[in-house]
């Protein structure tokens, strides 16, 4: 005698052939959240009207905007671009200083600048990262009467940009720094004669003057003065003992315009690529870019993740870790697999974890071991079958949801990262933000000027195909039951590949099948309520045993 009982239903292993599946595992597995144990639907996607997506284009990135503001309608960033958005790790900040690449040079905004201005085409407004070099003609002159008998100072004078948020620039720097140098005896004074000219998108106000306190460019510079950027002079009068502020912006450098892919992590520190290299921002200063914390991998970067104090660089070959608790002593290692990454928008950094899409499946990259974590499920064919290099990813609830545009369709699927199940969803977008404020994940569609959000639309209705119950000879079953929260349910049963019954079933009652035999025994379920247990027997008296 034989039954066939699935009371727990799990997802996909589209590699395994149908009749070595484990019994509770699918040929297909549709828009069921499959780690719940019994068979349920997903929630679709509902629209958050009036939609605050107002640019025109294919919109490819989304980001909400202002901590304060419980309104989801209100305060969306969104761009045609691939654009990486960091908030800003800055004390004393009310401003919401928020940072981001991937839309030209890297930018800056707040409040302020994004918010204000007129329509909804957020951000509205942004300065470039950081505060420029000086530039431009830089002179000193002496003035006064020296006193006799005295010996004189050498001083080499410099100056920074400073812009509104206090934010200050690398100093001038001339390869020939003798017209800012001066021998000056007690008794004279030095006038510094500096540039004035307004500086495109950054929001420079004011100059600070600097002077060396031992006659040589290799030891500190020292405060002098603050003027206004307007001023074009400045006389000198200090002695060197009323100087005390050391220059603190020697390596505060922009990053370069190339920058994208920007991530932050727990120690303030902000982290970006150009090619095959890898920059860091000075710890709680994202306008600052030190090139002497740049690290170069040996691979061509596709993007970024964040563990911890630990950066995850991606590339097109293998994967690197570079960890450390501030730039000036990061350690760059090797990770312990060798698999490129296929899909920047793929890569999801999820607690200890960082996935993305390579070539051979779904990596799960950590310092304490990394995998395929989909190699169980996915061969190489299979998983490319779902065009990997197109491939979206987004957190939602400790599961990776991914979204892909393949040759046979496009759709997404869900990864359960503790139960390892994967199920696929009928849901195709082309940008996501997940908000932890709201705890909710937001979606854009293809050609669609409408914000969604995730998992809170009707139901869905889902498919699930069991895997293929092969007997050594033919067996004849007689009757069947469905056993579910509620009804209509459809069952699809089908003997040697034919399909016998496809019935809409109203309740639990035991029901009849055609007479015949066959050593291949399969069924579907299609519908929107909960099923919690499906049983074909041979005989009534085995169904009614369970």
């Amino acid at each position: 005698m034989a039954v066939i009982s699935v009371n727990q239903f799990s997802g996909v292993s589209p590699m395994t052939p149908p009749r070595y599946l484990d019994n509770n595992t699918a040929q297909t597995a549709l828009n069921c959240p499959v780690w719940m144990g019994s068979l349920q639907p997903i929630r679709g996607i509902s629209a958050i009207t009036p939609s605050p997506i107002t640019k025109s284009g294919d919109i490819t990135s989304i980001y909400r905007f202002d901590q304060a503001e419980t309104d989801e309608k209100k305060n969306w960033f969104h761009w045609t671009t691939d654009v990486d958005v960091v908030q800003g790790f800055i004390a004393g900040d009310v401003t919401e200083r928020t940072y981001y690449t991937g839309d030209g040079n890297p930018k800056v905004t707040n409040n302020a600048l994004a918010l204000s201005g007129g329509g909804t085409d957020y951000p509205i407004a942004s300065y470039d990262i950081g505060v420029p070099k000086p530039t431009g003609t830089f002179t000193t002159a002496k003035t006064g009467t020296p006193d006799a008998n005295t010996t004189a100072e050498t001083r080499v004078y410099t100056f920074t940009y400073v812009n509104s948020w206090d934010e200050e620039s690398t100093p001038y720097a001339e390869t020939d720094m003798t017209p800012s140098t001066e021998d000056v005896y007690p008794g004279e004074s030095v006038v510094v004669t500096m540039p004035t000219g307004a500086l495109s998108n950054v929001n420079v106000t004011k100059k600070r003057i600097y002077r060396s306190a031992t006659g040589t460019t290799n030891t500190n510079y020292f405060f002098v003065a603050e003027v206004s950027l307007a001023t074009a002079t400045y006389t000198d009068s200090l002695d060197g003992d009323e100087l005390n502020e050391v220059l603190p912006s020697l390596t505060w450098v922009q990053p370069p315009t190339t920058l994208k892919g920007l991530v932050g992590m727990a120690n303030g520190v902000m982290v970006g690529f150009s090619g095959n290299d890898v920059y860091f921002s000075e710890p709680f200063r994202p306008f600052a870019w030190p090139v002497q914390y740049m690290q170069t991998v040996g691979w061509p970067v596709v993007g970024l993740g964040i563990i911890d104090t630990t950066v995850v660089v991606l590339t097109k070959g293998r994967p690197y870790f570079i960890q450390g608790s501030h730039p000036d002593s990061m350690v760059m290692i090797e990770a312990d697999i060798n698999q490129a990454c296929l899909s920047k928008r793929s890569i999801v950094s999820m607690g200890a974890n960082v996935f993305y899409a390579s070539p051979d499946g779904l990596v799960g990259l950590a310092p304490g071991g990394s995998a395929v974590v989909t190699q169980s499920m996915f061969d190489k064919y299979t998983w490319q079958a779902l065009s990997p290099e197109d491939m979206v990813g987004c957190m939602y609830e400790d599961k990776y949801i991914g979204f892909f545009d393949a040759t046979t369709g496009n759709g997404g699927f869900v990864y359960d990262m503790v139960a390892k199940t994967w199920n696929f969803h009928n849901i195709y977008v082309t940008g996501a933000f997940n908000d932890l404020k709201n705890d909710a994940l937001y979606v854009i569609k293809e050609s669609d000027t409408e914000l969604w959000k995730w998992d809170t639309g009707t139901a869905l209705s889902y498919t699930w195909k069991s895997k293929k119950f092969t007997f050594p000879e033919p067996k004849s079953f007689s009757c069947y039951r469905v056993l579910a929260e509620a009804y209509p349910v459809t069952m699809k049963i089908y003997r040697d590949a034919a399909s016998i019954v496809s019935l809409s079933v109203t309740d639990d009652a035991l029901r009849r099948l055609p007479p015949g035999a066959g050593t291949d025994w399969e069924f579907q379920l299609e519908g929107n309520t909960e099923v919690y247990n499906v049983q074909i027997a041979q005989s009534p008296t085995e169904l009614n045993a369970g």
